[in-house]
């Protein structure tokens, strides 16, 4: 009746037995998806407007003016490079400014540092494919109509995961939960997730 506690813990130095304290479960709740809808907010930002760009820039004939200077690779790279450079930098100002807001409130105890380098490491994975994903598709539209019809290709790696996240972190390490965060274009996000939960995954998962 007096709500959910966590594990009992054994200090280090006497050896005695701690009380178990008591679970803060919309923290637990707010922290993870947070993090999950930071990524895809982010990523989302990064990519999309690539697909629009990338066709406008065909339509206007402006590629076939930059192709005496580069080749299609180094112009499509360039704005991927672009894209995930406004990513990272965008990033970092939500994150220090979510870690100062949880210390303000007397929460820092609730920061997720452990997952933050793999934030990074998914974030720049994620906007790398989804860009380059933008670029090809855009690269294959002739006019930004067609290019609105595609974006639904484009942004269903980072919407699905938002259908399925109850799910996860109901059962964050069952069988399907692992499965479809070890589907390619669903890691990021699902994976992330599941790390920034109480209990973390299995080491080797997010390196697989």
């Amino acid at each position: 009746k007096d709500g959910r506690f966590g594990l009992l813990s054994r200090d280090e130095k006497t050896g005695e037995v701690r009380e178990a304290a008591k679970k803060n479960e919309v923290a637990e709740f707010a922290v993870p998806f947070g993090i999950m809808l930071l990524l895809g907010m982010i990523v989302m930002i990064g990519a999309s407007p690539l697909l629009a760009a990338v066709t406008e820039d065909k339509a206007q004939r402006l590629v076939e003016m930059l192709l005496g200077l580069a080749t299609p690779f180094e112009l499509m790279m360039g704005k991927v490079l672009g894209a995930l450079g406004v990513s990272l930098t965008s990033s970092a100002f939500y994150l220090v400014g979510g870690t100062l807001a949880l210390y303000g409130m007397g929460l820092a105890g609730l920061v997720p540092f452990s997952v933050f380098p793999w934030f990074y490491i998914y974030l720049i994975a994620d906007v790398t494919f989804l860009c380059s994903l933008a670029a090809a598709l855009g690269a294959g539209c002739s006019s930004p109509q067609d290019a609105q019809q595609l974006a639904i290709l484009l942004l269903s790696p980072v919407m699905i995961p938002y259908f399925l996240f109850t799910f996860v972190m109901q059962q964050p390490n069952g069988a399907i939960s692992t499965a479809m965060s070890l589907f390619p274009p669903f890691t990021p996000m699902l994976m992330l997730l599941r790390q920034a939960m109480p209990g973390g995954v299995p080491a080797w998962q997010p390196w697989v």
